[in-house]
């Protein structure tokens, strides 16, 4: 089986002939507690507006987020998943020539792509985590004159963070004026403190692309939004559509945004287990597990094992587990797997299942 994203468990199930209820999921990357406490009271609350068109302008959406983050409304855009607004932004910007840093998630090229845009690539090596070098920025961007440069951060797959040093040059060389600077931050709520949205006070080219999905786990509501410099973000509200964001979707946005101590649980949680399930990782003998910031970790396979392909398949046979073949993303090899990080009984059942998995090709 191979699949361009995580999360495919209807598929999977459809396939396999099971319920998505029994698969396991490790191939998504989203909050294991859940949506926050009594988010189901605020839908059932709110049932009578559903007789009501959405609000078109997303008021009380945009108004929490905006509070968040400490932002004028004016700098903040939402749109019906971060998807929808990577798809607006080649359009908004007018963007001809984009340098994108690989490995990252896939929609931004096919995004960019599908409209006309002239790409250069940058692959991230292993050895920095999958992260740039601001030599290679530097070289790539004298070269290419790009209009556009896209950064993930924290990394998708890797769960790494840029570096200090290309921080430093992306303030530098953004507040010059020669191209929009796009970083894709849809993990960042969880080290929230290595957000680069500081920088929009300085750069007016910088775009800042969240997800509400991820940490407040509520992927199928599609929700997320970017922020931006107020010319950049009335660019990019004209190309949506109008009432892309449904009405449960803005009361769960706005209502999220106020659970401080589900935050600070989650936060908890997530250092804990990530550490935890890292170290587990890190004790089985046949795989390198790279540091991460983000809920997930990513796992490289040793050269005498079979590929992170046959691993996705022999789990989900086995055990039912569903796991990310990152061989899907541009510029990782094949033997790189990424698990998200669940719950504690969870992690525990994959790491049984990949502990044999791992001692069985081991011995032939």
């Amino acid at each position: 089986m191979a699949f361009v994203h995580g999360g495919n468990v209807y598929e999977v199930a459809e396939r396999m002939g099971i319920s998505p209820e029994a698969v396991l999921d490790f191939s998504a990357s989203i909050n294991p507690l859940g949506p926050p406490p009594h988010l189901l009271d605020q839908f059932n609350k709110y049932f009578n507006r559903l007789q009501h068109y959405p609000d078109i302008h997303n008021r009380s959406l945009i108004a929490a987020i905006a509070g968040f983050h400490g932002k004028s409304t004016q700098q903040i855009v939402a749109g019906n998943g971060s998807t929808e607004l990577i798809h607006a932004l080649p359009r908004a910007l007018q963007v001809r020539r984009a340098l994108i840093v690989l490995p990252t998630f896939s929609e931004y090229q096919r995004a960019f792509a599908s409209q006309g845009v002239e790409m250069v690539k940058i692959f991230a090596a292993a050895e920095s985590s999958f992260q740039p070098t601001v030599e290679q920025l530097a070289h790539a961007c004298e070269e290419f004159q790009p209009d556009a440069v896209l950064l993930t951060h924290p990394g998708s797959p890797s769960g790494a963070t840029l570096p200090s040093a290309v921080r430093s040059w992306l303030a530098q060389e953004g507040g010059k004026g020669r191209f929009h600077l796009i970083i894709d931050e849809v993990f960042a709520d969880f080290c929230e403190e290595e957000s680069l949205k500081g920088l929009l006070e300085v750069l007016d080219q910088l775009v800042i692309i969240r997800s509400m999905t991820k940490f407040y786990g509520v992927p199928g509501l599609r929700l997320g939004y970017l922020m931006t410099s107020e010319s950049i973000a009335k660019q990019v509200s004209g190309q949506l559509p109008p009432w892309s964001i449904n009405t449960y979707a803005q009361i769960a946005g706005a209502y999220c945004l106020e659970q401080h101590r589900y935050r600070a649980e989650s936060l908890a949680f997530m250092e804990r287990e990530r550490k935890d399930f890292s170290a587990a990782l890190q004790r089985l003998d046949g795989c390198r597990v790279y540091p991460s910031k983000a809920n997930y970790v990513l796992v490289e396979l040793d050269s005498s094992l079979p590929t992170a392909a046959h691993l996705q398949t022999d789990l989900l046979q086995t055990d039912r587990i569903l796991i990310r073949d990152c061989s899907s993303f541009e510029g990782m090899g094949e033997r790189h797997v990424r698990f998200a990080i669940r719950l504690p009984h969870e992690n525990k059942r994959l790491l049984e299942a990949f502990g044999r998995w791992l001692a069985a090709n081991r011995s032939g």
